[in-house]
């Protein structure tokens, strides 16, 4: 309570201001209000250009006080408690709940139906406009193009399009109904329910879905350095917050996304030594003798020890080191590398998609976009009214 009454009181911040002149805390953590947009002159800079051609749109950093790389910018009308205030905050007090929406900095908001249909609508129309003028494309891309048009985490976005495609699915198969009037219903109640939860606090209501603020703080420390009292720490604080956009900025315009390829042709890589195991096993047929059953398909992992040992130094000395998945398929009278379908089937395969949420909560509605692209399989992806 003590925290709030400080950050939305003028003059109680002016003292603030003054205490802090003694140190700078490490880690940038003196931001007097969660509402707080810092804005530079990066988007105003040359014209923007990406490796991937494909790339046309420049997004913003996300928030660079959160933990979370996902998180976005905190944009919404409605007023929240400064997450250092929040973490700060008294820990004992004669209640056992806060008095307010603003102190517990919570934000109500509901994404509903027709927020979903919309997300799921301009995701379609990307991906068809994207394959039409560049002849490629990428679900990571779109999700994250949406994702920054509403302002929300791009795995959300991404679980959206893929409970709408599941949806539209089986309202294209019509083996089970779809209850819209039962939805609507929700929706309508559950605004009526936000709406009466801020005319009850006096606070101003988001109006649109916003996600959660956050309450991870990013690097912070209690570490003080000392600073004389001729520095403006205002100045330097501004100056810091700069230096981080810009420097997120620039991380923003080299990241790199995942193009959407057909995983039953897409092959695997190999280092030069297995390459050289396959070509002489398909030169040298009577040498390494019959091709077992050609009915049956069979899979090998070649491992090179020498690189594994040198994997496992570098890995004891914190080098990265770059490993070949080194997948064989011995199919009929040929040995190839193993495509990437065939690698997410066997133990030692990557298939798992670390680090990235998006591609994980996409993998079917991106397979069932591959196939309409690739094998022209349009009853499987897309909006019903367009394939019909």
């Amino acid at each position: 309570m003590l925290a709030t009454r400080y950050a939305s009181n003028p003059s109680i911040r002016r003292i603030s201001s003054l205490h802090r002149s003694v140190g700078i805390r490490h880690g940038n953590r003196y931001r007097p209000f969660a509402t707080t947009d810092t804005t530079t002159d990066v988007e105003a800079a040359e014209q923007f250009h990406h490796a991937q051609s494909f790339v046309k749109h420049r997004f913003e950093p996300p928030d660079l006080e959160c933990a979370d790389p996902d998180q976005p910018r905190w944009k919404s009308k409605a007023k929240v408690i400064s997450a250092e205030d929040f973490e700060n905050r008294p820990r004992a007090g004669f209640g056992d709940e806060f008095d307010s929406l603003y102190d517990a900095r919570v934000v109500l908001s509901w994404l509903d139906e027709r927020m979903a249909k919309s997300i799921y609508g301009e995701y379609c129309t990307l991906m068809e406009g994207m394959q039409k003028s560049e002849a490629v494309t990428s679900h990571e891309y779109v999700v994250h193009v949406i994702a920054q048009k509403y302002n929300i985490r791009a795995a959300r976005v991404a679980a959206v399009v893929a409970l709408q495609h599941e949806e539209e699915q089986i309202r294209a198969k019509g083996e089970v109904e779809v209850f819209d009037d039962v939805q609507a219903y929700v929706d309508k109640k559950a605004k009526e329910h936000i709406k009466a939860a801020y005319e009850h606090y006096e606070e101003v209501a988001p109006g649109v879905f916003t996600e959660q603020p956050y309450t991870d703080l990013k690097d912070f420390s209690s570490k003080m350095t000392p600073v004389d009292d001729v520095h403006d720490i205002d100045t330097l604080y501004k100056k810091t917050q700069e230096k981080e956009f810009v420097k997120a900025q620039e991380a923003m315009d080299k990241r790199m996304y995942t193009v959407d390829v057909d995983e039953d042709k897409k092959a695997t890589s190999m280092s030069s030594k297995c390459k050289t195991l396959v070509d002489n096993a398909n030169k040298n047929i009577e040498k390494f003798g019959d091709r077992y059953n050609k009915r049956w398909k069979y899979v090998a992992h070649v491992i090179d020890s020498k690189e594994e040992k040198r994997a496992l130094t570098n890995l004891r000395q914190g080098k990265k080191s770059k490993k070949k998945p080194n997948t064989i398929v011995s199919e009929g009278d040929l040995v190839r590398p193993g495509t990437l379908a065939e690698e997410k089937q066997v133990a030692w395969g990557r298939w798992k998609l670390r680090n990235n949420s998006v591609e994980y909560t996409l993998r079917d509605t991106k397979r069932a976009w591959v196939n309409k692209v690739s094998k022209g399989k349009h009853e499987g992806w897309g909006e019903i009214n367009s394939n019909s």
